[in-house]
């Protein structure tokens, strides 16, 4: 009801019908004394008083799970759903090794990745619609928890036949043809704040292309459109075969964090803090 917007809607979530929803929903008001949605027509909006109750809610339901998955873990199995929010370069190239060696410890865990930018990871932790994020960017909010896990190495991505020498100065880096990552994404964000620190703007590179997607931009590369400032993970492969080289901007220090996002006052179900704990253990 309160996600959905229409009671239709929350009876095919829930799978009942509307008349069942609409006489909780009114037991329920009349039980608290208050009104928790106004109807517009064929959709409901959350009043005040729903939009205190929703998050507390939340949480009983939440301890309530979670006390069924302590009396489960009488047997040391873990079970349940893993929905894993994750930016590119950890939801490519670092989750599914991760998740592999997990499900081998733990095969009844199911694991779902949703991959977007960093931005609307962290969005969707704040909304209360992921429990974990793995993200390569951090925003100040007083409800978020940002545990870092892994640092990452950021180079300067060429083709081999492009003529780049293994470390260039900022003004040759300037002059490069520029392949940039698209607004919120958290390689472009990194990109943004190592300008900042080091007295370059995005607005100063010779930018021939923005482009949505990492696989895009070695695509890009590869076929000598331009270069770029990429996570070393990504190109890891590409490194290897000999399809990418890469390069050091003089002075200049490369890297990142990536973190993982979670909401300060939820509790986690015990089988996100158990992947949790496994993955702050790759900082170690």
């Amino acid at each position: 009801m309160y996600k959905s917007g229409s009671f239709t809607r929350a009876s095919e979530i829930l799978a009942t019908s509307q008349p069942t929803i609409s006489e909780q929903i009114k037991t329920l008001e009349k039980k608290l004394g208050c009104k928790l949605f106004d109807r517009l027509g064929r959709t409901i909006r959350p009043t005040s008083k729903a939009e205190l109750l929703f998050p507390k809610a939340l949480s009983v339901l939440e301890e309530i799970n979670l006390l069924e998955e302590e009396m489960a873990m009488e047997d040391q199995c873990i079970t349940g759903d893993l929905i894993l929010g994750a930016s590119t370069i950890p939801g490519a190239y670092i989750l599914p090794r991760l998740a592999t060696a997990f499900k081998e410890e733990h095969p009844e865990i199911s694991f779902e990745i949703r991959i977007a930018d960093s931005g609307e990871v962290i969005g969707s932790v704040l909304n209360h619609e992921l429990l974990l994020g793995i993200v390569g960017s951090k925003t100040a909010s007083p409800k978020l928890q940002f545990t870092p896990f892994l640092e990452d190495q950021l180079v300067l991505a060429a083709a081999v036949k492009r003529n780049v020498s293994s470390t260039v100065s900022m003004k040759k880096f300037l002059k490069l043809p520029f392949l940039l990552r698209e607004n919120g994404s958290g390689t472009r964000r990194s990109m943004e704040e190592l300008g900042a620190k080091t007295g370059f703007a995005t607005d100063q590179l010779n930018t021939v292309a923005v482009l949505g997607s990492n696989a895009a931009i070695k695509e890009a590369i590869k076929v000598n459109l331009g270069v770029s400032i990429l996570s070393r993970i990504s190109i890891r492969d590409e490194l290897e075969n000999g399809r990418i080289k890469e390069s050091k901007v003089k002075g200049v220090t490369m890297k990142r964090m990536l973190y993982a996002v979670t909401l300060k006052k939820r509790t986690l179900p015990v089988c996100y803090r158990v992947f949790l704990a496994r993955l702050l253990d790759m900082k170690k």
